[in-house]
């Protein structure tokens, strides 16, 4: 189900993952300030992130964001594919780094000692396993969509014996108690978040771009003339992950993400040596977006 908020008069609307509360709402608020555009100037539409790319795909939403990786989780394989689904059309143009605190909150009636089960998003659940396996060694970890529906699910156990992992903000949109702060794993936690739209970013001189690859035939060496080819242009190569080719089994799209905007000569003749490696094999390469290099915000939501 999508929900809407009306938030002005404005039409831009930003697509994320509801409901309201999630981490992925701070991103778009955070992405939001950096246009200059005020919380009463916008319209927020929380779904899921798949519907998130539909919408800008289909011209019902300005910008979708999605949480990609959190630097204690890796990176988030749902939202990758997500972004192949719509490959065709939705592009990446911007990133936001957030600053993530975890808080662990139960119903206000709940004696937290006896909590049997904790409900978040699964990242978030692999990112506070060693201190939850401390605290609730006997207790039943259950995924949800996102970590504001985690809070709402606390809020209606009539049981109250389950807690949420959630931010400060779903935890007090649901009158939750919290009981415990920083239960991540490592105090400094971090997620990156993706933000799509129709077109890419313009390039800054400080940019990545993201790439899918398929090769069609296997041949032994072809991830590394790939990153060859990259690096004879001096393009620096951040990261390389894999996901199931969804249309045949056992069958892989290579993701790599490099520095550099598309636009740029030595990104384009890197492009074009690897467009040619991919057709001898019958596969194809894709540019799922070109993006400016983004620092960690200053996020006061993380209290």
């Amino acid at each position: 189900m999508i929900h809407f908020r009306q938030k002005g008069l404005t039409s831009l609307k930003i697509a994320i993952l509801g409901p309201a509360g999630t981490y992925s709402e701070r991103a778009a608020k955070a992405f939001a300030r950096r246009l200059n555009i005020d919380n009463g100037q916008f319209e927020l539409i929380y779904t899921t992130v798949n519907n998130s790319l539909k919408l800008v795909q289909n011209n019902q939403a300005d910008y979708a964001v999605i949480p990609v990786e959190n630097m204690i989780d890796g990176l988030i394989g749902t939202s990758l594919d997500a972004l192949l689904e719509y490959q065709d059309f939705v592009k990446v143009c911007d990133e936001v780094h957030l600053p993530i605190t975890h808080v662990l909150a139960v119903h206000p009636d709940c004696d937290w000692e006896k909590v049997t089960r904790i409900y978040s998003h699964p990242s978030a659940l692999n990112q506070c396993q060693r201190t939850l396996a401390e605290l609730f060694p006997d207790a039943e970890l259950i995924p949800v969509s996102s970590t504001a529906e985690a809070a709402a699910k606390v809020k209606r156990d009539p049981q109250c014996l389950s807690a949420a992992i959630c931010n400060h903000e779903a935890a007090r949109l649901e009158n939750l108690k919290i009981i415990d702060r920083n239960i991540q794993d490592y105090l400094v936690n971090e997620t990156r978040f993706l933000v799509c739209a129709l077109h890419d970013g313009l390039p800054t001189g400080n940019d990545r771009t993201l790439m899918a690859v398929r090769y069609g035939a296997n041949q032994p060496g072809q991830l590394y003339q790939t990153a060859k080819y990259l690096a004879e242009q001096d393009i620096d190569l951040t990261f390389v992950q894999s996901r199931p080719y969804k249309v045949k089994p056992q069958e892989y799209v290579l993701i790599y993400e490099f520095i550099g905007h598309r636009s740029e000569p030595r990104v384009e003749q890197a492009l074009k040596n690897i467009e040619v490696q991919v057709r001898t094999t019958d596969g194809w390469k894709k540019i799922l977006g070109s993006y400016p290099k983004r620092e960690r915000e200053e996020d006061s939501y993380g209290i």
